[in-house]
């Protein structure tokens, strides 16, 4: 390992006070780390009954697999737009969120981190730098949601399996806003894991040289990049980019935490065992920083990205007016939007994929080019 990186790493590690040395190491390597025993087995455990519950309006029945076949994949609790639109102060969004967690006797918020899981909330503090780069690490809840995989499939996956970029479902989080290489909204990804989840069992698998794919994506876009453009780019360069995947396993109450850039996708579940997780992520106070005054102030997050680009000694990617003329914007998820939103967001993903294959590679020169301007516009 280069060794000025390995004096950051020693001063990043340094201020950690949940994961160990060998946790945030293995974290800044490869760009994912299991923390065991992030909150209770209990919390999951009723997290997970709660979800029966709610599954078994819907004719799906724990003790009836067959049933299972009516939701393979699907989702309990609070949709995730809904809850990125309450926390934004949409009142409709918020009084939503409230009905269903009543509906199921849950009390009206969701337990705080620091109260239930400090371990899970330590944990994230060390990876981003500490609870002032945390937009009010104190107000962070449990997930609302749980996505739950009972039988998912994933039809053929050819001689490579899942471990090929030519597997479906290969993305990067991040469809309610536009990103930026130091986008705020999304400081890191996580995986609580309400159930226990062994190899082939429908879990999260991921792309570990990615990260870097995705840096270096960003890196030359001051002005940010559409998600949708993000999602159009990733699958052809990570073909000719990426060999190394992995796949996230663990036991009820363990957390994952990923790299917000890494690209994943959900394995099928042939095992018979329903998994039950979720994945939210964290918004920053600030966004990231990759050229800052004295370099044992950078956290774990930002010199996975330094050690992707090989600019350890910083990266100058915004300048102040570069911030107040591409602001750290917001985009509404696509089930809330309004007609009027869908039609502006069009015409400007439209915009956007023509200048950018004017410098892109070819294919997408051919994907974007080939495009009609939206009619509404």
């Amino acid at each position: 390992m280069n060794a000025e990186l390995e004096v950051m790493i020693k001063q990043a590690t340094a201020r950690c006070t949940t994961l160990s040395p060998t946790q945030a190491r293995h974290f800044v390597e490869r760009g994912w780390v299991v923390v065991k025993g992030a909150f209770s087995k209990q919390i999951a455990a009723d997290i997970v009954a709660c979800s029966w519950r709610e599954l078994a309006e819907q004719g799906i029945m724990q003790d009836d697999p067959q049933t299972w076949k009516l939701g393979p994949y699907t989702r309990t609790g609070v949709p995730p737009n809904v809850g990125i639109m309450a926390s934004r102060g949409d009142e409709a969004a918020a009084a939503q969120m409230l009905e269903i967690r009543l509906r199921y006797g849950l009390p009206p918020r969701s337990p705080l981190l620091h109260d239930v899981a400090p371990r899970a909330l330590g944990a994230q503090l060390d990876c981003i730098g500490g609870p002032d780069r945390m937009e009010e690490p104190e107000l962070i809840r449990m997930p609302d949601s749980v996505a739950v995989n009972l039988c998912s499939e994933d039809g053929d996956l050819g001689e490579a399996g899942w471990r090929s970029t030519r597997a479906p479902g290969w993305h990067k989080d991040g469809w309610h806003f536009r990103h930026f290489l130091d986008s705020p909204q999304q400081g890191l990804l996580l995986a609580f894991f309400f159930s226990d989840i062994l190899p082939n069992s429908g879990g999260t698998q991921i792309c570990v040289d990615s990260v870097g794919v995705v840096a270096r994506l960003l890196a030359k876009y001051p002005e940010g990049i559409h998600p949708d453009t993000v999602q159009s780019y990733i699958k052809p360069h990570m073909i000719k980019e990426c060999n190394e995947f992995e796949e996230l396993t663990g036991e009820a109450g363990d957390l994952a935490i990923m790299h917000p850039y890494m690209v994943h996708r959900v394995a099928g579940n042939p095992s018979g065992r329903a998994r039950f997780a979720q994945f939210p992520s964290i918004q920053l106070a600030r966004p990231m920083q990759f050229a800052r005054d004295e370099p044992s102030d950078y956290s774990l997050t930002e010199l996975v990205v330094l050690k992707e680009l090989g600019q350890l000694t910083g990266f100058v990617f915004a300048t102040q007016a570069d911030y107040v003329k591409y602001p750290r914007e917001d985009i509404t998820p696509p089930p809330s939007r309004t007609e009027h939103e869908q039609r502006a967001i069009e015409l400007a993903l439209y915009e956007e994929q023509q200048r950018m294959a004017q410098t892109e590679p070819e294919w997408a020169q051919e994907l974007w080019t080939m495009r009609d301007r939206p009619a509404h516009s």
